[in-house]
């Protein structure tokens, strides 16, 4: 028997946890006696006074009879070895035992002066107990016991139901359990095909999901790429126009009435000054056509000041902006700029820099076309 350290209780020689405490039984501990601590590095054994030292066992010393009873000892003839006795003993009867020491069992394993050995004695009441089975490891335990004595995991009390171990823990106990077996080729090459086809699934699985997120997107990019370059683009003509502000004489309808020699052009400073379209629906816009300028005739061209650097802004119907930048030649007639946009319902030309500065006006826009699909 094994007694634990922490409480005191009596267990089996095969129990590896305490079934009162459940704190785990060393196995450098001897049959029946606590497990000590064995003492630290360098730590000298303390030396407890008289009486906190353990009582020294009393030994019993051999009574001699004369002494005892005052009388002398018959005499009795010797025997020879074998003369009616134990042949397995063949000192005799009257062989004096040899010494031992106090407390060991002699050769019939009984200690002959000592109390009979108390063990755990099932009464019928208690082995009629039924045997508590660990919910954890499914071993069987004596009844009576809080603990497993296998794996230490609580045991339900009396009366209470087992508890209930996560479905993972019932997996990994099954898995723990299953004996690995080898597996023959014909397996292993159908659980290398099987896992293949795992994977195609799971790669399958995970393209269409991609392609449910961009793959509409794309699509629609796709079939605009198409249009565009199978359909001829049409003018687009804005429903109104309106400026940061107009010189006299050159107001901001003038941009698209298709009059080359009529044009707008902001009154005072040039630099961040715009105008703006709108439609009366959404359109896609493929194509900006900008004439620089007050006339087409490089005379009169090179008198006023000339837009050099553009930036068109679009606004399609959810409110959501575009902004390209374009770069204009300093010379007369239409220059054309691909600015491709899609649901646009304004389009706005802001100025961001010019050519011949100081010049009246300060910049001038002969005609702006758009041209796209509707």
């Amino acid at each position: 028997m094994i007694i634990c350290a922490d409480c005191g209780a009596t267990n089996g020689d095969d129990d590896q946890f305490c079934g009162t405490c459940g704190e785990f039984l060393r196995w450098d501990a001897g049959a029946g006696t606590p497990p000590t601590r064995p003492a630290d590095a360098g730590e000298r054994p303390r030396t407890g006074s008289a009486d906190e030292r353990p009582p020294a066992v009393a030994t019993r010393a051999p009574v001699d009879p004369v002494a005892a009873t005052g009388e002398a000892a018959p005499d009795v003839p010797p025997r020879r070895p074998g003369d009616g006795r134990d042949p397995a003993d063949p000192a005799g009867e009257d062989a004096q035992p040899a010494p031992r020491q106090p407390g060991s069992p002699d050769r019939r394993g009984q200690l002959p002066d000592d109390p009979a050995p108390v063990g755990p004695v099932d009464s019928p009441s208690r082995s009629a107990e039924p045997r508590p089975v660990c919910p954890a490891c499914g071993r069987d335990n004596a009844p009576g016991r809080r603990f497993c004595r296998s794996c230490g995991a609580q045991l339900a009390t009396p009366g209470e139901p087992a508890p209930q171990r996560a479905w993972w823990q019932r997996w990994w106990e099954r898995l723990r359990r299953r004996a690995p077996r080898r597996r023959s080729l014909r397996e292993e090459r159908r659980a290398v095909r099987a896992a293949r086809r795992t994977l195609l699934i799971v790669l399958a699985v995970c393209l269409l999901a991609v392609l449910a997120v961009v793959g509409p997107p794309l699509a629609r990019r796709a079939v605009e790429a198409v249009r565009d370059r199978t359909q001829d683009p049409v003018p687009l003509v804005p429903a109104s126009v309106t400026a940061s502000s107009a010189a006299p004489g050159a107001g901001a309808a003038r941009l698209v009435d298709g009059a080359n020699n009529r044009y707008w052009a902001p009154n005072g400073n040039a630099v961040d000054a715009w105008v703006e379209g709108r439609f009366e629906e959404p359109v896609r816009l493929l194509t900006v056509v900008i004439t620089p300028g007050v006339s087409p005739r490089r005379q009169a061209f090179l008198a006023a000041g000339r837009p050099r650097g553009l930036t068109v802004v679009t606004v399609d119907a959810d409110g959501k902006q575009k902004k390209s930048d374009i770069e204009l030649r300093d010379e007369p007639g239409e220059q054309h700029f691909d600015v491709a946009a899609s649901n646009v319902v304004r389009i706005r030309l802001v100025v961001r820099s010019t050519y011949g500065p100081g010049l009246i006006p300060s910049v001038a826009i002969g005609e702006a076309e758009f041209f796209g699909r509707r």
